[in-house]
């Protein structure tokens, strides 16, 4: 999971190649803002003749005042995504509502709320290369470039916000996560309007971004624990995650191939573009990962053997036709990271499974006891599907050092040591290694013909832990196989894995426990998409023109 990467089945790659298809346009509707940003605008979304409104807030903060954390008390900007009846009543309470965040309350035809705060080292800087008439200098920006970093996109519920299954069938963000990819990329629209609006109120000199830099710069984002409970508590979630992942692979896999074909072409031009987009970030912090020279110099290694392939028809001396397979297991040799790159690079030249895929994104979390079953029958269940457990023996020191609980103050997930920091009270039960120990202890001692009802009715305390098992029965990836109190655990692999998925990029870690991303760099514009393009931009290098 730590080695994961983006792919074509990624939510903003699937997001954006949907919106091109139908030709989604976003119009900027009001634009009431003045030299320093400050002020309210308004984009209208066509979504295949579905109507929605992105409104924004801006303000600008003193730096002191900006936070990655989740919940603060200001941010430079605020917005929501809206559908439904559109008039000043309507915006007055948007305005009064939306930027209270977490304290507001929004009407049940809002998808999502969002907020982001600039970047205290790039906003400023490119609004004056803009006002100067120039391009920023990619040197300056770094390996990671965005103007405004997000810290949220709420919806489903919360704080009144419309519920998921108000989208009926045919509603163009049907598809889960839609809502939040949308909401994001037209954050990143506005960041990149907002800049070019600074310059030109700066300087009657000021030029827009261009050529490259028009779909380089990202949305940065900054992600911490929280993800990791999520994908325990939602196990059909993280199955239908790994499936996205997975199946397509498989499929990628077993196909034949040729050293003729053009997809062994398309493969080598983006195994040797993904190594120069590492080789160029050799100041990102990457650790625990590797740095970005490293996993370039192990692309290069890859491409090698796929060299030898396209010129003899062999793999490591082997003659094959089923070239993808013996790739993969070369670059699980080469390094565990060389092989997600080259997995999302294999499963990129296959769109034969993008509709199935989004399919499988739809999925019951139901969950509930079948109290008629026997005891017997739940033991085998948990010895044939839960075999992993006995590797976690929660008993040895170390393996229940940790315990996780929602900060009061900052209501946020947090990990604390137990037995030294206070709140193992309130503990979440994200111990499913340890709690199906348990329970296994405890069937031992029943007769196998007794029924879970009576079971439970003696030992109601692994009622969820029952429910779980029973449920989630026929989906093969529904479990995290690791033990999250131990004191090894890293939380950054599930973190990534989640990340990847969304479609972000450029995972700098600033700690165990969170890191720093960017979504959408490279990803085309709305003007782009309008057009019907959803250009190629996977692994989009620096832009390299002259700065000047």
């Amino acid at each position: 999971m730590g080695a994961s990467r983006h792919t074509r089945h990624s939510f903003a790659r699937s997001f954006l190649r949907a919106a091109a298809a139908q030709r989604w346009t976003v119009t900027r509707e009001s634009w009431d803002v003045d030299g320093q940003g400050r002020g309210e605008a308004v984009y209208r979304i066509d979504a295949g003749g579905h109507e929605l409104r992105f409104v924004a807030f801006s303000t600008v903060l003193a730096d002191g005042q900006r936070t990655d954390r989740v919940v603060a008390e200001a941010w430079d900007i605020t917005a929501a995504l809206v559908e439904g009846v559109w008039d000043e009543a309507r915006r007055s309470e948007l305005r009064a509502q939306v930027p209270r965040q977490e304290s507001g309350r929004a009407d049940a035809a809002t998808l999502v709320w969002t907020r982001a705060n600039r970047s205290s080292r790039f906003f400023d800087y490119v609004v004056d290369r803009l006002a100067r008439g120039m391009q920023p200098d990619p040197a300056a920006l770094g390996d990671a470039a965005y103007l405004v970093r997000s810290t949220a996109f709420y919806s489903n519920g919360k704080f009144g916000l419309a519920d998921f299954g108000r989208l009926r069938p045919g509603h163009p963000l049907r598809l889960p996560y839609r809502s939040q990819m949308l909401t994001a990329w037209l954050l990143r629209e506005l960041s990149h309007d907002l800049v070019e609006h600074c310059a030109a109120a700066k300087s009657p000199h000021a030029v827009a971004l261009e050529g490259d830099w028009r779909c380089f710069l990202g949305l940065g984002n900054a992600t911490g624990l929280g993800m990791v409970p999520y994908v325990i508590n939602h196990p059909q979630v993280l199955d239908a995650w790994c499936a996205a992942r997975e199946l397509p692979l498989a499929y990628a896999l077993h196909q034949p191939t040729s050293p003729r074909d053009a997809r062994t072409a398309r493969v080598r031009l983006l195994l040797g573009r993904a190594a120069e987009y590492y080789r160029e970030r050799d100041t990102l912090a990457t650790a625990p990962y590797l740095p970005g020279p490293e996993l370039a110099a192990q692309l290069d290694k890859v491409a090698e053997v796929l060299d030898g392939y396209a010129a003899t028809g062999l793999v490591l001396g082997k003659r094959t036709d089923r070239a993808w397979q013996d790739l993969h297991t070369a670059a699980e040799e080469i390094g565990l990271e060389a092989r997600g790159v080259v997995d999302a690079v294999l499963v990129e030249v296959y769109d034969d499974l993008d509709a199935d895929v989004e399919a499988l994104l739809r999925c019951d979390q139901n969950t509930q006891v079948a109290p008629a079953r026997t005891c017997g029958e739940l033991r085998t269940e948990l010895n044939g599907r839960y075999d992993w457990v006995s590797r976690h023996d929660c008993g040895e020191p170390g393996r229940q050092a940790h315990f996780w609980f929602s900060s009061q103050d900052n209501e946020e997930p947090r990990r604390g040591r137990r037995g030294v920091d206070p709140g193992e009270e309130v503990e979440h039960p994200v111990d499913i290694a340890r709690a199906v120990a348990e329970l296994l202890d405890d069937l031992e001692h029943a007769e196998p013909r007794q029924l879970v009802a009576e079971f439970l009715l003696a030992h109601p305390w692994h009622r969820g832990t029952t429910a779980r098992v029973q449920s989630l029965a026929g989906l093969p990836y529904t479990e995290v196989r690791a033990n999250l109190l131990a004191d090894d655990f890293l939380p950054l692999h599930l973190q990534r894995f989640q990340l990847a998925l969304y479609g972000m990029d450029n995972y700098s870690p600033q700690s165990t426990d969170w890191l720093r991303v960017t979504l959408f760099s490279g990803a085309p514009r709305a003007r782009d998409v309008a057009a019907g393009t959803d250009h190629d931009w996977f692994f989009v290098r620096k832009p390299r023109r002259d700065a000047q």
